[in-house]
């Protein structure tokens, strides 16, 4: 079990680039199993419904999709994980969102802190049935602190996944916008029975960032072999 209130043990080491690297089809698979393990609650069965469907739409985001270019260049469009994803409980919040939230946030690459005080021991119960099925523990963590306001403050954050009233989610809204550095974005679900923006088309999107790689040889003529000269000449 691991326990802490510093989410910056998450991106102090390379964990969180290693769980990113694993791609949305491998991390699904392990992540299934997880499934078979949660804690014990009422809506278990819709729990598992729904996640499922979320593991299998995240692994449906693994192709890589290429681009047009010029000839002697390839680009190419990938999603990626956004970084340290914060998963905030509260009382509105239900076990199966909150396991559906945690395991989306995991399944798109991202390293996740998960905060719900009022359900602390089965948070916990949680967070120990995902280490189990094979989670790095730096990917995934607990957090105990006191106040949600200091997480918020975490320098490496840049996504918060939490419920909660209208009110309630423009008063988080503002105070992550009101932050300096990095403007850290927010999904919010403000019906916690029903969650339409769980099930709605871009939840996943939401949770990734996309980026783009570019191989070009034409500044040698063309020829990927003249990149080897440099290693090879005497």
């Amino acid at each position: 079990m691991m326990h802490t209130t510093d989410t910056l043990d998450i991106q102090a080491t390379a964990i969180w680039e290693a769980w990113n690297r694993r791609g949305f089809a491998d991390r699904c698979q392990l992540l299934g199993p997880i499934l078979e393990q949660l804690p014990a609650h009422a809506e278990a069965a819709a729990t598992v419904r729904l996640a499922k469907q979320l593991l299998q739409d995240a692994a449906a985001l693994e192709p890589v999709i290429a681009l047009p270019g010029p000839t002697g260049e390839s680009n190419e469009l990938y999603l990626t994980g956004r970084g340290v994803v914060l998963v905030l409980g509260n009382e509105q919040s239900t076990h199966s969102l909150i396991t559906c939230q945690l395991l989306a946030a995991l399944a798109c690459g991202n390293a996740v802190a998960l905060h719900w005080p009022e359900q602390a021991k089965w948070s916990s119960a949680l967070v120990d049935a995902c280490h189990q099925s094979g989670v790095p523990k730096g990917a995934l963590v607990l957090s105990e602190a006191t106040s949600s306001k200091d997480l918020l403050q975490t320098p490496d954050l840049r996504l918060v996944i939490s419920s909660g009233t209208p009110e309630q989610i423009i008063a988080l809204n503002r105070t992550l916008a009101a932050q300096d550095g990095v403007l850290i974005q927010l999904v919010a679900e403000t019906d916690t029975t029903n969650c339409p923006q769980l099930v709605s088309p871009d939840f996943l999107l939401r949770l990734v960032t996309e980026k783009t790689r570019t191989i070009n040889t034409t500044a040698v003529g063309g020829n990927a072999t003249l990149l080897e000269l440099g290693s090879s000449a005497v």
